[in-house]
């Protein structure tokens, strides 16, 4: 194989035994199995002799012993890594021990292996930790960066996001779809009666009530304040008006619990606006927001599109 160290004829020494406990390590005894076949089947590539027989048995006991390990063993991090690798080492030096004809005249290249297998290993070790960490962390705030901090539902710059691939969809596609935009009637009373506390806690409440009511693939944002948005694809005008008034009379019916347990019963006002491929005028988001002051202007706890 290439980068590898030539002991004799039939005989080479790498580090292929840190890609079976670095799969063994995070994915278990599968993953670790796969990795032995492949590299025992490179191996074959390069040549049929005894030494790569015994290539083939040492991979898959090391691939099945560190699948073991990684999946019974305790402890997390360094331990565990130190443990894989005195393990696989310990195969592969047995196995070079079997090849060679008189090990003490290889002994210095067993050691260099060693060596080179302890400072490879950590190496390998401390970069996919810290690539993996990094990577999580980054899609952490990737994540936070779309959502609202309180509701966690999506926040503005997602819904304009969503917004737009919606009606690009509907335009190259054909189809329907739809835009609902929810504002909780008379909220500023809530927060100058109980506090933004409470205020806080019914919207957090009405995000959860808004995600069990909505269909499997619709985007619920709160864009602001006690204003939220839905966006419903393959969603005419007709069936946008049903979601919407289910919506109002399920908010209607619902019992907001305040932090000292006061219970409080609110009404929301809905503007819908549809759009389809036919369609001229792509100000969907505007039409609704229309519909919506209309909703509040013909006394609130109302549908208008």
């Amino acid at each position: 194989m290439h980068y590898s160290i030539q002991v004799n004829e039939i005989t080479i020494l790498d580090l292929r035994h840190i890609a079976v406990i670095l799969l063994a390590y995070f994915g278990g005894i599968i993953p670790s199995l796969i990795a032995a076949a492949i590299i025992s089947v490179g191996r074959f590539f390069i040549d049929v002799n005894f030494s790569s027989f015994v290539s083939l048995f040492m991979m898959f006991t090391m691939a099945i012993g560190a699948g073991l390990i990684a999946k019974y063993l305790k402890q997390e991090g360094l331990i565990k890594w130190t443990v894989l690798l005195i393990y696989t080492q310990t195969i592969f030096t047995l196995a070079l021990y079997v090849v060679v004809d008189n090990f003490s005249l290889v002994i210095d290249v067993a050691i260099y292996h060693i060596l080179s297998s302890i400072i490879g290993g950590y190496l390998t070790f401390y970069f996919v930790t810290y690539i993996r960490r990094y990577t999580q962390l980054y899609l952490k705030y990737k994540e936070n960066s779309q959502r609202d901090p309180l509701t966690e539902l999506y926040n503005v710059r997602s819904f304009d996001y969503f917004y737009n691939l919606m009606l690009d969809s509907v335009k190259q596609e054909g189809g329907n779809c739809a835009v609902c935009l929810v504002d909780v009637d008379h909220f500023k009373k809530v927060n100058d009666t109980y506090g933004h506390t409470a205020g806080d806690q019914v919207l957090r409440q009405l995000a959860k009530l808004l995600g069990k009511l909505m269909r499997e693939g619709d985007i619920v944002s709160r864009n602001g304040g006690e204003e939220f948005s839905i966006l419903l694809e393959d969603c005419n005008l007709t069936q946008a008006e049903e979601i919407a008034n289910r919506i109002r009379k399920a908010v209607e019916q619902y019992h907001f619990v305040l932090p000292d347990k006061q219970k409080i019963k609110l009404t929301v006002s809905i503007g819908v606006a549809a759009f389809n491929f036919e369609s001229s005028d792509d100000n969907l988001y505007e039409s609704a927001d229309d519909a919506l002051y209309k909703a509040k202007r013909t006394g609130r706890n109302n549908v208008c599109s």
